[in-house]
């Protein structure tokens, strides 16, 4: 295997994709609680059906691109769609990165960031950053001034700690910045702040949206890309074509017609949220951190065994112990309220 692949590759594990299996309370890939209405699915479903399914879809995206411009008050040349954000990131690394180009990253975050900088051969510079402690914003300046990075990547939300960057922490970075800054925001919605308002400021800027988490579209796959047009343009470039099939593009467009439904929704997950952080603080031998995302970061003794005996009473959650600086990690994403009980409940049993 050495002959043919990248010693990059080789020497990687690679994305291991967490439990899938139906469950009594799935909250481990941070998925939203609910499903599109079914009158809803009904409807784009009859429409879909009259679309031609042997025609190759439009490559630019034009419906979807205008209906999220408009969304946002952008351009549609701003805006790259793509087969989830995930395969964006691949896109932004493929057209940026070359071998030895600098990169600067920050984790306990996101695991693509490190995964796809390493296939590419970037000269990676981490910052940890532990959860439930500020942001380390001077030490990031310094590493800016001399690695001189070429790309910096940051999540805010950030997963899997569910740590906010605020305004001046982002333009702060952005201002030192001597190449261009992607901010992942795929939980931004749960947020209510984005680096939206800062594109017009700062023309290395990139952000990166889903409509995996608040939208509830992770099983439709769909995410884009927000910049300059000339930044856009270039990416373009490395993307591959026709990556939006039709009838997500589809039920994307008349989802977007919909933004009430949206805004309920993630109302209703931000206060389950709190309230579901407040009832885990209040439990002996957890430590559970602030979120500004649609799940909660804890700590707690031996998790590797408390989340296998967690999954075999049908509760999944995420164990995040193999991230920098999280052992004895969990991560747990807002359900139902009857998930949200069930895994509180099991929870306590299995702490006592």
């Amino acid at each position: 295997m050495a002959r043919y692949f990248k010693k990059s590759v080789m020497s990687l594990a690679g994305y291991e994709p967490p439990p899938q299996e139906r469950v009594r309370a799935k909250l481990n890939q941070n998925e939203s609680p609910f499903d599109l209405p079914e009158e809803f699915k009904r409807e784009v479903l009859a429409e879909a059906a009259a679309l031609s399914w042997n025609r190759y879809p439009a490559s630019e995206s034009g419906a979807l691109k205008n209906a999220l411009a408009a969304r946002h008050r952008l351009q549609p040349e701003q805006i790259l769609p793509g087969n989830g954000s995930n395969q964006l990131l691949q896109t932004l690394l493929t057209a940026v990165i070359e071998p030895g180009d600098g990169l600067l990253f920050f984790p306990p975050t996101f695991g693509l960031f490190d995964l796809f900088a390493t296939i590419n051969g970037a000269d990676k510079t981490a910052i940890l950053c532990p959860p439930g402690r500020p942001f380390p914003l001077e030490q990031a300046l310094a590493a800016i001034r001399t690695r001189v990075p070429k790309l910096i990547l940051l999540c805010s939300p950030d997963n899997p700690t569910g740590r906010a960057l605020s305004r001046p922490e982002i333009e702060a970075i952005c201002q030192a910045a001597p190449g261009l800054v992607f901010l992942d925001e795929a939980y931004a919605e749960f947020n209510g702040w984005s680096g939206l308002s800062l594109l017009e400021s700062y023309p290395g800027l990139i952000l990166s949206r889903t409509f995996s988490k608040a939208f509830c579209m992770a099983g439709l796959r769909l995410g884009y890309l927000i910049s300059r047009p000339a930044n856009i343009a270039e990416l373009r470039k490395a993307h591959l074509p026709y990556t939006v099939n039709l009838i997500t593009e589809h039920i994307a467009v008349r989802l977007l017609a919909r933004p009430e439904l949206l805004e309920e929704r993630v109302a209703w997950i931000v206060r389950e949220r709190d309230w579901l952080l407040g009832e885990l603080q209040e439990i002996a031998g957890i430590a559970a951190y602030p979120s500004a995302a649609n799940f909660i970061l804890f700590r707690c003794a031996e998790c590797g065994s408390l989340f296998r005996r967690l999954k075999e009473r049908g509760i999944l959650v995420r164990d995040v112990s193999g991230y920098p600086l999280l052992e004895n990690h969990l991560r747990v994403n807002v359900g139902s309220r009857e998930e949200n009980l069930w895994f509180l409940e099991t929870l306590k049993e299995e702490l006592s």
